[in-house]
């Protein structure tokens, strides 16, 4: 859901529903919780619905069904009593707002919906008629919303889908006509077809629909734009038929090396191997102190640590043959017989001494987090290290060549 608490800007002649009104109305906040979350929306300029979150008075998922419920209505595709009804539902059994919908008895607004994707999508060439008939008939046997569906079937990517949806929102609102819309997916769909082709992207398979931190979310989160740049952006990104990130370069919102590690992030994220928020910690180091990212992801994830790291570290370049303990220094030696974490010093000492170089230390590194949360073992763990050095890569490109990661996020090759 690309707005938080935007109704609020609707006129009344456009008979919106704010979301604040929604959830008083639905009995789920006092009108007292409103004032006080609206007073601390004013004071820090943040969205009511993050302030209301931030504030305890929702839980995340419970203010997404209330921002879909919104949407909906706004959109004409519920009526608002209906709405109400549906939200009170969802809260009281902490359902998702697809099962409360099937639970209240009413008509699921999917039809008109899913139509409308699906004419857009059909109007650019993207799926067929055929297709949009097949996953239809889907929709109403299963109740699973048309973007699942062209995922799971393989017909669309999750990547066009958002496209498709963000298209949506903005004939709605009147910002952009149909045709442009419909010419903007071509762009989209053909930029992404000739990308799948290249040589950097070999290897790339399309994820089913499934929840997955955005690149605009993940720069959002690392409060590295606002939210009206990531909307004027996505704006211009359906207009030029481009990914997000090249208008977060052509924009200057961020530099090339910031934009392809968010990239590579996001597939960190999709293929289990980090953390939303050691992603975000990721980013911002990547950024702020212009280090590379197979040394931010590394140092984030172990460096805070309370358990003493350094011991398995010194294990696995020992191992591997990066590190020989006849040269280990004292001090080192000394980091290693302590309990508490001392990852840092020892990664200091051990190119102050130059005895490794730097690659190898982060892969190694790396590799101690990808151990802890069994992504590898310790023997596969050595073997990518390995070979990531013989092939001056990264320990996490290592592990993809050798097919324990997927890739999932297509790249713009160097130079175009």
């Amino acid at each position: 859901m690309l707005i938080d608490g935007k109704g609020d800007s609707m006129s009344d002649e456009q008979k919106q529903i704010r979301i604040g009104d929604l959830l008083m109305q639905s009995g789920i906040l006092t009108s007292d919780y409103i004032r006080n979350a609206l007073h601390n929306f004013e004071e820090r300029g943040l969205p009511i619905g993050k302030v209301l979150v931030m504030s305890g008075y929702l839980t995340e998922p419970q203010l997404r069904t209330a921002l879909e419920v919104q949407s909906l209505v706004n959109d004409g595709l519920l009526p608002l009593e209906v709405g109400i009804a549906v939200l009170q539902i969802a809260h009281k059994e902490k359902i998702p707002l697809a099962e409360a919908l099937q639970l209240s008895g009413f008509v699921q607004p999917e039809d008109q919906l899913t139509n409308k994707l699906g004419q857009l999508l059909v109007s650019a060439n993207i799926v067929s008629n055929k297709e949009l008939d097949e996953a239809l008939q889907t929709n109403v046997r299963t109740g699973l919303p048309l973007g699942h569906i062209f995922c799971f079937r393989g017909f669309v990517s999750q990547a066009l889908i958002y496209t498709a949806l963000l298209a949506q929102q903005l004939i709605r609102r009147g910002m952009i006509g149909r045709d442009q819309a419909i010419q903007g997916l071509r762009k989209a769909s053909e930029r992404e077809r000739n990308l799948e082709k290249a040589d950097v992207n070999r290897g790339f398979i399309r994820l089913p629909m499934k929840p997955s931190l955005k690149l605009g979310e993940l720069f959002m989160e690392a409060h590295m734009i606002t939210e009206q740049q990531l909307l004027d952006a996505l704006h211009r990104s359906l207009m030029m038929g481009a990914f997000i990130g090249e208008v977060f370069i052509e924009s200057r919102l961020a530099t090339r090396e910031v934009v392809e590690a968010g990239i590579e992030i996001q597939e960190m994220l999709d293929n289990g191997t980090l953390t939303a928020p050691l992603a975000t910690e990721s980013l911002l180091m990547v950024r702020a102190d212009n280090v590379p990212l197979y040394r931010a992801v590394a140092e984030v994830a172990i460096f805070r640590q309370r358990k003493n790291k350094s011991v398995q570290l010194m294990e696995i370049l020992t191992s591997s043959g990066a590190v020989t303990l006849i040269n280990v220094p004292n001090d080192i030696q000394e980091c290693l017989e302590v309990n508490y974490n001392q990852a840092a010093d020892v990664c200091k000492l051990l190119l102050q001494y130059n005895l490794v170089n730097e690659r190898a230390l982060y892969g190694a590194l790396r590799s101690v987090y990808l151990i802890d949360e069994k992504v590898v073992n310790f023997q596969q763990a050595i073997m990518a290290l390995d070979f990531a050095l013989r092939a001056n890569l990264t320990f996490d490109e290592a592990i993809f060549q050798l097919g324990w990661t997927t890739r999932t996020r297509l790249r713009v090759p160097p130079g175009e």
